[in-house]
Parts: C-alpha cells; sequence; structure tokens
C-alpha cells in the first residue's frame, strides 16, 4: 500500500470514528451577507493614536448597516493639545465574499455639519457556525482614504467584536 492509499484510508477512518460523514470532511463553508448579522462594539483608530472614536454598528445580515460613533479628536488649529468631541450616524451597505473578505459604503453624518460617504475594506478575523451558517464575531476594516473628520490625511482602522444578542 503506498503512502497517498494509507493517508486516504486513515482519514476515513477517522472521519467515521468521529461520527463525521466522509462527504462532508471535504465541505466547504463560504461567508456571505447574513454573516453579518447583529450589533458590533467599534473601536476606531486614526493614525498612531492621533485620534480614537467608539462607535457601534448593526448589520441585518441583508446588506444593510446602521451605526453611531463618539470621536475625541485634536482641536483644529489648538496649540495647548485641545480636543474636541465630534458624535455622529452612518448609514450603509455591505458585500461579503466567501472568503470573509468584502467592502462597506456608508454615509457618515457628524455632529460638526459633515455630510460624506466612506468606502472600507474589511476582513472577518473571527466567526463561530451557528446552525450551519458563519456567523462573524470579529473583524477588521481599513478605510480607502483619509479620515473625512480628522483633518491631516490620517488613515482610519476599526475593529469589531460582535455583542450578545
Amino acid at each position: 500500500m503506498n503512502l497517498k492509499a494509507l493517508l486516504a484510508a486513515a482519514a476515513t477512518i477517522t472521519c467515521v470514528g468521529l461520527g463525521i460523514p466522509a462527504a462532508n470532511a471535504d465541505e466547504t463553508h463560504c461567508y456571505d451577507l447574513s454573516s453579518l448579522k447583529g450589533t458590533y462594539a467599534v473601536i476606531v483608530t486614526y493614525g498612531a493614536n492621533v485620534a480614537l472614536a467608539l462607535a457601534t454598528r448593526h448589520f441585518d445580515g441583508l446588506g444593510n448597516l446602521t451605526g453611531a460613533f463618539t470621536l475625541n479628536e485634536p482641536t483644529p488649529g489648538s496649540t495647548t493639545g485641545g480636543r474636541t468631541i465630534v458624535t455622529g450616524t452612518q448609514a450603509g451597505t455591505y458585500t461579503v465574499n466567501c472568503d470573509g473578505t468584502g467592502v462597506i459604503t456608508r454615509v457618515v453624518t457628524a455632529s460638526n455639519g459633515l455630510i460624506t460617504t466612506q468606502t472600507d475594506d474589511f476582513l472577518v478575523t473571527q466567526a463561530t457556525m451557528q446552525d450551519g451558517q458563519l456567523i462573524a464575531t470579529a473583524l477588521e476594516d481599513a478605510t480607502r482614504t483619509p479620515s473625512a473628520i480628522v483633518q491631516g490625511g490620517v488613515f482610519v482602522i476599526r475593529s469589531y467584536k460582535r455583542r450578545p444578542d
């Protein structure tokens, strides 16, 4: 018996021994729109910790999202290290690829009068299986353009953690 046949036999015995049908052993699961469902806590980092935001995002599992944020940023023009709090909301859509990557497009409405559209790329970094469906429990995203709120061409990244239902 060659090595390849021996390994195949061992894999089959292991699957049967664990009660896993051999047909399901090769089954792959894809992420899709319903993989992002529920409310996520979001920590937003601007540049090298120039500013920080705390936010929530709610994904409906159908490609729509809403959210709110509180941003602590440097006061523009301050020479004494002054800080400004900006709050706001966002609403938009998202797409999800089978590999857990995707794109968020959202309209940001901020308390300082800014209204803008932003696009972010994301990656699911943790998930759980519920009723045969992958549900994202953590993800990271990055904006395609510098922050529209914090001045100075600041790059923005976000870390998401799914909150309990």
